[in-house]
């Protein structure tokens, strides 16, 4: 056939005016490879990993990583663990409402520190998880932290330690983590429960720590036994 001989140029003309073609085709085979993967890839279940949720001033990802390398070792029986920020101050907590209901409604989480005003509106909705019988067979080693505050009683009549006060828990300001005024829980729909309270008692043993010199007390908050206050530079 005449005209149909492949040269140089008619090959560079080709690629001249062809080229995106050629690119797009690559573009379609990564992204379906990548989708193939992603959809494909194994996922362990809820009851073979351990995650959670820092609420409050953003906590720095170096700190998420350590977490969950640290909850990987502590747990070996989990196949993963990730930990998640949810921003949410004074300021700024719409969009981290909006974010942890969410994630409460899909039932993500197993353990949760968040500020004391959260925790007293979910804990009446029965989002957390009674930590009684973990801290009175020794699981949970509160080393004379106060809970009076997380004591509630639900509108089943029900009273139990819904949570544990982070406000001794002073070694988590080395981390980039909010203590005074927080609170330590274990979610009610968690299918790691065993696993979540192990994991209170170690960041309890890890954390607790004297108030650092030179940090001032916290302002009261109305409605709260106790306040919040600015991460200290130090």
């Amino acid at each position: 056939m005449r005209g149909t001989k492949i040269t140089k140029d008619r090959l560079r003309n080709h690629f001249t005016y062809n080229w995106w073609k050629y690119l797009l085709v690559a573009l379609v085979a990564v992204f379906g490879w990548d989708m193939v993967f992603t959809t494909t890839a194994y996922r362990p279940p809820k009851d073979r990993r351990l995650d959670g949720y820092i609420v409050g001033y953003s906590t720095p990802e170096e700190t998420l990583a350590w977490l969950r390398d640290e909850t990987l070792a502590l747990l070996p029986q989990m196949e993963d663990s990730s930990f998640q920020s949810i921003v949410y101050t004074d300021s700024d907590n719409y969009y981290g409402t909006m974010q942890l209901t969410t994630y409460m409604g899909a039932g993500e989480g197993d353990v949760m520190l968040l500020p004391r005003e959260r925790f007293d509106v979910l804990a009446d909705g029965d989002a957390f998880l009674r930590l009684d019988d973990a801290i009175a067979n020794g699981v949970i080693d509160l080393r004379g932290i106060d809970v009076t505050t997380a004591t509630l009683t639900l509108q089943d009549g029900e009273a139990g330690v819904y949570g544990i006060p982070a406000d001794e828990l002073y070694g988590l300001l080395s981390y980039g983590i909010m203590n005074e005024g927080f609170v330590l829980c274990v979610m009610s729909y968690s299918e790691t429960p065993d696993e979540a309270a192990v994991w209170c008692d170690w960041l309890i043993e890890t954390m607790l720590a004297p108030r650092p010199e030179g940090m001032a007390a916290p302002t009261p908050v109305p409605g709260s036994a106790e306040g919040q206050q600015d991460i200290p530079s130090y």
